[in-house]
């Protein structure tokens, strides 16, 4: 069977491809009746990217296909553009460090497949809090609060970097308009208007030694007006 995993990128941290490499080969080792596909996104990268880390991947990788374009424009919209050209049974879509297990990203692809789900949600484990930084964990939880006050969807922790679609729950994914990272929640609250769609969460483990970009004040500005689209949203 057939497994599209869509990878964004934007100014990765050095040894970026090796980490694709090395995490491809595990999940392979781990499910070798699955063809996987690694479609990669440029997202207007202006540094740690170069032509010697796409020949490697492009040779090392089978199937590999990558975008890439000059202007970032953020997650979403990276996101969006690996779904159009997403063509295998399942798809998901995971952080280009691949932060979390290994086996959860393929328990994700076991639910999809095994058990007909369109979306699979990795929600983070509790002791994912335990191994982030002081103030991702306060924006974590507040934004969680927010969204089980304010929009009472199902499913609360709507970051975590790691989904999972059947192609009728990728249609949904490509009908989200927000660019940055708060698609992932402009996603959940279209899927859970569609009784016709089984969206379901999956517990996802974070991997030690992860790096987490900085979360400034004009990003966190951006995503509460982003927030707002979301719960406004008709």
């Amino acid at each position: 069977m057939k497994i599209d995993i869509i990878l964004p990128c934007y100014n990765p941290i050095p040894g970026w491809s090796d980490n694709i490499l090395s995490a491809y080969r595990h999940l392979q080792n781990l499910a070798p009746q699955f063809q996987l596909r690694i479609i990669l996104v440029n997202d207007g990268s202006s540094r740690n990217v170069s032509a010697t880390d796409f020949d490697k991947l492009t040779q090392q990788l089978p199937h590999f296909h990558c975008i890439s374009y000059g202007q970032n424009r953020g997650k979403g919209y990276a996101i969006r553009q690996g779904a159009a050209l997403a063509d295998a049974p399942y798809v998901v879509f995971t952080d280009i460090d691949f932060p979390y297990l290994e086996e959860d990203l393929l328990a994700v692809i076991n639910k999809l497949s095994a058990e007909q789900v369109d979306i699979v949600i990795g929600v983070r484990a509790g002791n994912y809090y335990t191994k982030v930084p002081t103030w991702r964990v306060f924006i974590s939880k507040m934004l969680k609060l927010m969204i089980r006050t304010l929009l009472r969807v199902s499913i609360t922790d709507s970051q975590g970097g790691l989904k999972g679609f059947s192609q009728k729950g990728l249609d949904v994914l490509k009908t989200t308009q927000i660019d940055r990272y708060l698609f992932d929640l402009e996603l959940i609250k279209l899927a859970s208007r569609r009784s016709d769609l089984n969206m379901q969460p999956v517990v996802v483990n974070l991997k030690p030694h992860v790096v987490f970009a900085p979360v400034g004040l004009a990003i966190l500005r951006r995503e509460f007006g982003n927030f707002i689209k979301v719960l406004l949203m008709r």
